[in-house]
């Protein structure tokens, strides 16, 4: 799964990666966490890519309006990529919501010697890359409307095994422009690119225990353990 990543290039590096003008003047975050805000790249009415920010565990369209406190505390921050495609959940964003989701990393967890140890998994090549992501425009339970996200995930490939079963999906950059081309006729071309990043794609080490608080930022959170931590 993914349940904590970080997204800290500046606006210029993702309004070149993307191709998209970025109004919003958002800072370095080093700890994204559920239900927080979350940029994402999507289309617009206008058939044109567009910056925007949204709510970290998705909400489908037909949800009521209790939705909110059954799932409150346990937000649908990712879709698993082998049922996306039928998942009633997922389905109608699938085939006309797709997104990406910028990011430079991402944490998981792996319990060593009876305690939970965090790790940063980053691109071998370093930069900054995205995720395949689904949105949905949902009804908060005073009636107004909310933009959420979820973020696909799939089988660990060889890089991330070690660590966790799972993995986000990473759209490469030649897959944008057919990723973010959501419609019904184009889902299953689509479906192919919900894959593990190929082998020696990914390299990880091991970070402060700090980033099991959301409440924790900053830069120190991402550095390798026992190089200089703050925490």
């Amino acid at each position: 799964m993914c349940g904590r990543y970080l997204f800290t290039s500046p606006p210029e590096a993702a309004r070149e990666a993307f191709g998209v003008e970025i109004r919003a003047n958002f800072p370095p975050r080093w700890n994204i966490a559920p239900t927080q805000p979350i940029a994402v790249i999507r289309m617009s009415e206008r058939r044109a890519r567009e910056f925007a920010l949204m709510r970290w565990g998705f909400i489908p369209s037909w949800a009521k309006k209790d939705y909110f406190d059954r799932v409150g505390t346990k937000p649908l921050i990712n879709a698993r990529g082998e049922t996306v495609a039928e998942k009633p959940t997922f389905r109608a964003a699938f085939r006309r919501r797709r997104c990406l989701v910028p990011a430079d990393g991402f944490y998981e967890w792996r319990t060593e010697k009876g305690a939970r140890q965090p790790y940063l998994i980053r691109p071998s090549a370093g930069g900054l890359f995205a995720f395949a992501g689904l949105w949905e425009t949902a009804h908060d339970p005073d009636g107004g409307e909310i933009d959420t996200a979820a973020i696909i995930t799939t089988e660990a490939g060889p890089d991330v095994a070690a660590l966790h079963n799972r993995e986000p999906v990473v759209i490469m950059p030649s897959n944008y422009a057919a990723w973010l081309e959501a419609d019904e006729t184009d889902a299953a071309a689509a479906l192919a690119m919900v894959r593990p990043a190929p082998e020696a794609w990914w390299s990880y080490h091991a970070v402060s225990k700090a980033v099991n608080n959301a409440r924790n930022e900053g830069e120190a959170l991402a550095r390798e353990l026992g190089q200089r931590d703050l925490f």
